[in-house]
């Protein structure tokens, strides 16, 4: 019924291989199959599967790392904007270091410029005193300083680094014992005046020195300790426990 159905398309093409011929070969191609089979330790389906698990897996890798790839371009392009925006952040702070640091010396009618060099890390401070801006004309390096004109310096260029740190606690110990009384005055009204415009921050100053010019306020606390005793050769620990 088939061949009949057949033939009204087509003619019958007549295989010129015997049917023997046929089957002989059928089963040596199973033969070899079975062979490679056992040789391969799989099956045909069973590697297609794995083949096709294995593309699958490639395919992932390969779009894992395209996807690694545009994250570190972003990234890269995120820290170029970030070290921009970091040397414009750093160039602001230097400046305005400088114009604090000019200010607070103005107090005394001294003059001076911190020097900034951001490719060796280095910090240099030239300082001009009063007497020196009616003779010399130049500027003076901070280590030929007087020890009261060396603190005022460092007092001021410390207001004016705080200026720019964050830092809610600062601590200053014995800042003043090489200044003279008008360096001294000078240094602690300004200190006082940057704290008390300084929000949420607390200063601690101490010093051996009298401190009857400092005006106590709500903001401004005196602590005074007592006086060591001279000529103690032991800490009366012991007695004051018992």
């Amino acid at each position: 019924d088939w061949t009949a159905r057949a033939r009204e398309y087509c003619d019958p093409v007549e295989n010129p291989r015997k049917v023997a011929v046929v089957q002989r070969q059928l089963e040596s191609v199973q033969t070899a199959l079975k062979e490679r089979e056992r040789r391969q330790g799989a099956s045909v389906e069973e590697m297609t599967i794995e083949v096709n698990k294995a593309k699958a897996d490639l395919d992932n890798a390969e779009h894992d790392l395209r996807t690694c790839a545009a994250l570190n371009n972003t990234i890269k392009k995120s820290l170029v904007l970030r070290l921009d925006k970091w040397h414009e952040f750093r160039r602001h702070i230097a400046l305005r270091c400088k114009l604090v640091f000019q200010y607070h010396l103005s107090n005394r009618g001294y003059y001076g410029k911190v020097l900034f060099d951001h490719v060796n890390q280095t910090l240099q401070l030239k300082v001009q005193t009063d007497d020196q801006a009616a003779t010399q004309g130049r500027d003076k390096d901070p280590r030929s300083l007087s020890g009261g004109e060396k603190s005022f310096s460092t007092i001021c260029l410390l207001l004016s680094l705080w200026d720019s740190i964050g830092c809610p606690l600062r601590c200053l110990d014995e800042f003043d014992v090489f200044m003279d009384a008008v360096n001294r005055r000078i240094s602690m009204r300004m200190m006082i005046d940057t704290a008390n415009a300084s929000d949420k921050k607390q200063y601690i100053l101490i010093t051996p020195q009298e401190m009857g010019s400092v005006v106590v306020g709500p903001t401004v606390r005196v602590h005074r300790m007592s006086d060591p005793e001279r000529g103690q050769g032991v800490l009366a620990f012991g007695n004051a426990s018992a």
